[in-house]
């Protein structure tokens, strides 16, 4: 196989892994609120799916070494179509936590493995061969499926009408998980037929010990490094402020603008349509986060689109219009493309090479740890209290945590650069 060859199976794999995740994306809040839960209740359900990250993190990746990427691959692809397939036809908080467990470890499973069989592959073809070009590509192919996906997804819901016609799995939502099941066993025939490597003889206790092993290392280093380094510090706290207001975004919108447009109709297109556009926001302002550092520099462009992301959050129960939330909305995305660049540029400079794969992971665990405070929180605070008041509180926490982290990070900088 020639090394093009391999980068086009690697990206073909990178937009069918996502594209099951795409098709009910939209509808991940709103299919169980649709099916009596609360909104505190379908918190708990989210935390589920963050808390098996966060476990799942490091001995996932000690599993793929030790068994070898293909079968990771497999059973995580397995997981995803039984986990949409579950969630299709989940009616109660038992059910949709188990669909989101699944989930998880599919995601846990997949992640770090397929990117890993790529690099080896392609080194073992060319050990020359640039990385930059195919793990790229990979990511353009995985916001292109999501967005297809959700429009996708949106459209099936929209155009099939399917709670006019059946119960069960084919009602409201329901149908755009099943398609989602479907296309994650594409998914699946893709890794079978795609993903080669030599036999892997390992046993499960090997797993285990290798498991273990990783995970004293990593909270080794990071302690080390969090402790050597200041920046690395501001970077683990924003993390966990960033991922518990982009939780309380995700958990919170769906309901929100079905509540603002109102009717009985599901508007499953422009559910899709607008998780579709939170993705393009997000490309967008990447693509000009590099404008914005060379403006205002590393330091305060990171610290100025970190306060748009807080000021866009807290205002996102303001508008009384759909239009004007979803302007809104996609500004936060936006915002949020501008900060990413410069947070993993602000992390990748403030440790060496030996610690790096090390304090991503960490970097990962803080965000997720957000997540699941958000998760378990915040949908009770809105049910008590409003969406609004929810919003408020997220974006007057980053924001706080922006105005903290200000004067270390100017100390952190300093000291990298003595």
């Amino acid at each position: 196989m020639s090394s093009e060859r391999l980068t086009r199976n690697f990206i073909l794999l990178r937009a069918l892994r996502w594209l099951p995740v795409g098709l009910v994306l939209p509808f991940l809040v709103l299919t169980p609120v649709d099916r009596g839960l609360g909104l505190g209740a379908v918190g708990a359900v989210l935390a589920v799916h963050s808390a098996v990250l966060i476990v799942l993190e490091v001995p996932s990746g000690a599993l793929a070494d030790t068994f070898g990427r293909r079968r990771v691959l497999l059973v995580g692809a397995v997981l995803t179509a039984a986990s949409l397939g579950t969630f299709a036809v989940a009616q109660s908080v038992p059910a949709f936590m188990a669909s989101l467990a699944a989930l998880g470890t599919g995601r846990a499973l997949i992640s770090g493995a397929l990117e890993a069989w790529y690099v080896d592959s392609l080194r073992a073809l060319d050990p020359a061969a640039p990385l930059t070009r195919g793990l790229s590509r990979g990511t353009a192919a995985e916001a292109i499926a999501l967005g297809l996906g959700a429009l996708g997804g949106g459209a099936i819901v929209s155009l099939a009408h399917p709670s006019e016609v059946a119960e069960g799995a084919l009602a409201g939502y329901g149908l755009a998980a099943l398609v989602g099941a479907g296309a994650a066993l594409v998914y699946l025939g893709a890794v079978a037929a795609l993903v080669h490597e030599p036999p892997h003889e390992a046993h499960l206790q090997d797993a285990g010990h290798t498991a273990a092993r990783r995970m004293r290392a990593v909270f080794a280093t990071a302690r080390s490094e969090i402790g050597a380094s200041v920046t690395v510090r501001v970077i683990f706290t924003t993390a966990v402020a960033f991922g518990f207001a982009m939780s309380t975004v995700e958990l919170l919108w769906q309901p929100h603008l079905a509540e603002q447009l109102g009717g009985d109709a599901h508007h499953g297109f422009e559910f899709g349509a607008l998780a579709a556009g939170s993705m393009l926001a997000v490309a967008i302002g990447a693509w000009s986060s590099p404008r914005l550092r060379g403006r205002l520099g590393l330091r305060l462009g990171y610290l100025s689109a970190l306060g748009l992301v807080a000021v866009s959050t807290a205002l996102l129960g303001a508008p009384d219009t759909s239009v004007a939330f979803i302007a809104l909305y996609l500004a936060t995305y936006l915002s949020y493309g501008l900060v990413e660049p410069m947070h993993v540029e602000l992390l990748n400079e403030a440790v060496g090479s030996e610690a790096r794969a090390t304090l991503i992971s960490g970097e990962s665990l803080a965000s997720q740890g957000g997540a699941l405070v958000a998760n378990l929180s915040v949908g009770a605070l809105a049910a008590a209290e409003g969406t609004a008041t929810a919003w408020a509180v997220a974006g007057a926490l980053l924001a706080v945590t922006g105005v903290l982290v200000a004067r270390p990070l100017r100390r952190g900088l300093r000291q990298q650069a003595a």
